[in-house]
């Protein structure tokens, strides 16, 4: 397990307002062409740059409101959101003989822990794009609020990912969590009280990546590198999908020992896998004296957010020396435990079933690539995978808008129900546009 990076206790993190600027997005749509190039990046989208022109046509006329929920498989989404909606958008709308009125301006929901990780940079340029920043692991009504009400005035579309956190994975999506849904008919129901008559559209934004050439020399390079650094002797060399088990199995048994946790005989890797799991989250949560409900994701949103109460205090500057000195033991035990919570995120999507159902070299690629950021993070020093597995494409697509008015007397006879018909809705027409991009 790392070492824990945070050795005292520090200032109640402050809340980041939005501060959308016109200018500095236009820098960034102008430098994301670059930063794509860089990378190696190819973009496809496929029907959503004219899908969405139509949309913003109409949220510009005032003819409706619109809520964006995107699959979120790479912490690379947002600039590939971002160039569609500054630059592809508005080309598809000229295209098509449609008016902009105003240039496309967005509200979305992003986790204040980013600027922790990412650093102050990215917060201040999350701030300048119209980022509202939200504590997930508590009811954070100020955040909430403000996106209720951006979604309700209608003057700029909401975007969301509904998955709550990428899961690295274009072949497979995490369970949704249930707050855009939520989000849908408080807006919905505001707009009812003010007589507003606009329909209020949840918008199911497809996003996918693959390599554009496979190369499975470069992946075979990659396994044999990783089984090395395991110290794992080089068998069935032919058999890609064995020895990303055996890799997997030497990392899940290394786990184990360092948790003592004794597996039985011949239990298959994915059962192990869960274990770990939820040993891990059962271990975080006895140390903050939370309560085991709820999804994975749920649970490991209060653990985060139990370990920042500990860590980022109030008035810490008026503890007296003992009291001090007491916080930053608890501020270094709690960071010890969100790091157990983060590796049990990294293992989130690690299976066998994923290169099983489908052995492609996109399934290979992510599952090594996933495998190598899960040692790199145990090992505090990022993996540097070589050779590189090659130049990938990104290719974006539409659902169908969800309505969220006829809903709404569903939602006040039973709000449970409802909001989970809507979540339910909303997942299955995230996962045919997935499903249709792999056919």
């Amino acid at each position: 397990m790392p070492h824990a990076s945070i050795q005292s206790a520090r200032p109640a993190l402050r809340r980041l307002p939005t501060r959308a600027s016109r200018t500095v997005q236009g820098v960034l749509r102008r430098l994301l062409p670059w930063v794509f190039a860089s990378q190696r990046l190819q973009l496809d989208h496929g029907n959503a740059d004219e899908g969405l022109a139509r949309e913003f046509a109409a949220q510009q006329q005032g003819e409706r409101t619109l809520l964006l929920a995107f699959r979120h498989p790479s912490p690379r989404d947002p600039l590939v959101l971002a160039d569609l909606f500054w630059t592809r958008v508005p080309e598809a709308a000229r295209r098509l003989g449609l008016t902009l009125p105003r240039p496309i301006e967005l509200r979305f929901l992003y986790d204040r822990g980013i600027p922790l990780w990412a650093g102050p940079l990215i917060g201040w340029l999350l701030q300048r794009c119209g980022g509202i920043a939200i504590h997930r692991g508590r009811l954070d009504r100020p955040a909430l609020k403000q996106a209720r009400d951006a979604l309700a005035q209608g003057r700029h579309a909401l975007v969301v990912a509904p998955e709550g956190a990428t899961n690295n994975l274009s072949g497979e999506m995490a369970p949704l969590e249930p707050g855009v849904a939520q989000l849908a008919f408080w807006a919905a129901e505001d707009m009812d009280e003010a007589d507003d008559p606009r329909p209020l559209h949840v918008i199911p934004v497809g996003i996918r990546y693959s390599w554009r050439r496979p190369d499975w020399a470069a992946l075979e390079a990659r396994l044999t590198a990783l089984e090395q650094h395991l110290g794992l002797s080089p068998e069935d060399q032919g058999n890609r999908r064995e020895r990303l088990l055996r890799i997997g199995a030497e990392l899940i048994e290394a786990l184990e020992q360092l948790e003592r946790l004794r597996p039985e005989q011949d239990q298959p890797l994915t059962q192990r896998i869960e274990a770990y799991r939820l040993h891990g989250l059962r271990k975080a949560e006895s140390h903050f004296g939370l309560r085991a409900s709820g999804t994975l994701q749920e649970r490991c949103r209060r653990i985060e957010q139990a370990a920042w109460d500990r860590i980022y205090r109030e008035n810490l500057d008026q503890l007296p020396p003992l009291e001090r000195s007491l916080a930053d033991w608890e501020a270094r035990e709690a960071d010890q435990q969100l790091t157990r919570m983060r590796l049990v995120e990294h293992f989130t999507s690690v299976s066998g079933h994923y290169v099983s159902d489908q052995p492609d070299f996109d399934r290979f690629a992510e599952m090594v690539l996933l495998v190598e950021e899960a040692i790199g993070w145990i090992e505090a020093s990022p993996w540097n995978g070589k050779p590189s597995l090659g130049p990938q494409r990104v290719e974006l697509s539409l659902g169908e808008a969800l309505a969220v008015q006829p809903r709404v007397a569903d939602y006040r006879s039973n709000r449970r129900r409802a909001v989970q018909q809507l979540t339910n809705d909303l997942e299955q027409a995230l996962t045919e546009l997935m499903r249709a991009r792999l056919e």
